[in-house]
């Protein structure tokens, strides 16, 4: 990249960064990674699961598939109240990816960073510590500590991904509000073949930890992630030497030979900064919320912003949009970041009571949740996270006008040539998804429909019933017009995942979330739906000094 001047700075090369710099380069966006440590560090399970609704946002970029094939993928989650299990919370296995699957987060960066060098728009610079930072109305200047001495970086956005104790954060001056918890938890990596199913294992107060909490996860290559809650005065490091560990290990797993593949102690945190967006910078992933590991919201959410914040700058930086989209990253992040807080607050609560009252009824449930099924319902064992419907956001259509407007868009298997699932034809620009009432319908549709897109790139998905007409080979579009793709809907799977009625077209963002309809009887109106989603018709004018980006979005 020779540009004195960097389209986006990326600050921060963990999974949130890399994922960012990938999602852009797939919309023709250059970036620049910049990250202080020398090489990728090996941190064991760190952030040991990704939800498959967030590999649908990696497979944009080809590195889902990998994580998919080499991960632990599981549906059962059981919770233990006194070593005897109490409830078996079961998830649909979906066609996609999922739904959850446990893999390191090391090994998730590893294919990303593959990724991120193989592709020309996309650049790491190693050992680059940021120091300072300033931002005018045109451009962002960040000082970085290099190799080579203090250098200073031109960036016309940059995106702080720099994880939960943020130098941007802090140098830009944004407030860190929320708290840190004070017990401490240990995570252990044991290497160890156990007669355990892979699955999801909470127990409260069990023998092997009394009076507090543990968590096993399954990890690729016969790894298990044990994680302890700790007794405020526990010392590890003089367990280890003491053979007291050893004990705490054989405790849960038995007398069984077993190897210490990483360790590590934390303290959780559950914050939130105020803003999102600083003028030209940007806070996404552990910078911009700091979550509990109850339920794994952290990387999932932190590569959520990402695919939020890439279509938005994509768009700006093209003429595409007005600025005015940019701000509408903070809006909808932030009220996802307040979701899962909300979320983690009351299981936080019950897993840690923070008063005597508190602590004498998680008491009483925990007695009564063996033998009754209402008690057992009422033990929080962390609810697992999923995509934030964007219900309040100024560029989402009230939900009033279709029961899904805002949420991630459900997938259903299609026989379409490059693609067996709906997902894999969204993400490259915005998708037009018309439930025609016939082939003549759908055609008439997507000629009009396709003649005024507001300058945004937009494909058209029709969907026609099967058996309703002579309909070529799905995916076939012989007598529409080019950027159509005809689909089947077998046994009405797409309208009823939809729930479609006749004539009904949703426009499906870049981020797979839904946004808008259009009115079928006006086809005209395709385009200002479009144009709501991306807040105005008309083209910004381009930033002062902005390079000249390829318009792919």
């Amino acid at each position: 990249m020779n540009s004195d001047l960097i389209p986006v700075g990326i600050v921060g090369a963990g999974p949130v960064g890399m994922a960012l710099a990938a999602r852009l380069a797939s919309f023709g966006i250059p970036s620049v990674l910049f990250e202080r440590d020398p090489e990728l560090r090996k941190q064991g399970s760190k952030a040991c699961l990704i939800q498959g609704d967030v590999l649908e946002v990696l497979d944009k970029f080809g590195c889902a598939e990998t994580i998919g094939a080499e991960g632990v993928t599981w549906t059962t989650a059981r919770t233990y109240v006194r070593g005897k299990e109490i409830r078996a919370a079961e998830y649909t296995r979906r066609i996609g990816y999922g739904p959850f699957v446990n893999i390191s987060q090391f090994r998730i960066e590893q294919l990303l960073l593959e990724k991120v060098e193989a592709d020309p728009l996309t650049e790491v610079r190693w050992a680059h510590e940021i120091t300072g930072v300033e931002q005018d109305g045109d451009t962002v200047t960040v000082v970085a500590d290099t190799p080579d001495g203090p250098r200073d970086y031109r960036c016309q956005y940059v995106v702080a991904c720099d994880g939960v104790r943020s130098p941007m954060r802090k140098l830009t001056g944004v407030e860190w509000t929320g708290y840190s918890h004070q017990d401490r938890f240990l995570i252990t990596d044991l290497k160890v073949k156990l007669p355990l199913a892979k699955e999801r294992h909470f127990h409260y107060d069990p023998p092997f930890n009394p009076g507090r909490q543990l968590v096993m996860h399954p990890q690729p290559n016969d790894i298990w992630r044990i994680d302890w809650q700790l007794a405020p005065e526990t010392d590890i490091e003089a367990e280890r030497a003491d053979g007291r560990f050893d004990r705490r290990v054989r405790a849960v797993i038995g007398d069984v030979d077993y190897e210490i593949d990483w360790l590590s102690t934390y303290r959780f945190h559950q914050r939130v900064v105020e803003k999102f967006r600083i003028g030209r910078i940007f806070f996404a992933g552990d910078s911009a919320h700091s979550l509990p590991p109850y339920g794994s919201r952290g990387m999932n959410s932190g590569i959520q912003d990402a695919d939020n914040l890439a279509w938005k700058l994509a768009l700006v930086m093209q003429d595409k949009a007005g600025d005015a989209l940019l701000d509408t990253y903070h809006d909808e992040r932030y009220a996802a970041a307040r979701e899962n807080l909300a979320v983690t607050e009351a299981t936080i609560k019950f897993m840690v009571p923070p008063n005597l009252a508190r602590r004498l009824a998680r008491k009483a449930l925990l007695f009564l949740s063996q033998p009754f099924q209402g008690a057992r319902d009422k033990v929080n064992s962390g609810r697992m996270a999923e995509p934030h419907t964007y219900v309040d956001s100024p560029v989402v259509e009230s939900a009033g006008r279709h029961p899904l407007m805002g949420a991630f868009a459900p997938d259903a298997r299609i026989d379409a040539p490059g693609a067996g699932r709906v997902r894999e034809l969204y993400g490259a620009g915005f998708t037009g998804l018309y439930f025609a009432p016939d082939r003549d319908a759908a055609r008439a549709f997507a000629e009009r429909a396709l003649a005024d897109t507001r300058g945004l790139t937009a494909n058209l998905i029709v969907v026609l019933r099967e058996g309703e007409l002579a309909v070529p080979a799905a995916g076939s579009a012989a007598d529409m017009p080019e950027g159509v793709t005809v689909l089947r809907d077998r046994d009405s799977v797409l309208r009823g995942a939809y729930r479609a009625d006749e004539g009904t077209c949703l426009i499906v963002r870049p981020d797979g979330h839904l946004g808008a309809l259009a009115d079928a009887g006006r086809p005209e109106t395709f385009g200002a739906a479009l144009a709501r989603c991306a807040v105005a018709a008309a083209p910004a004018a381009a930033p002062a000094a902005a390079p000249r980006v390829p318009a792919t979005v």
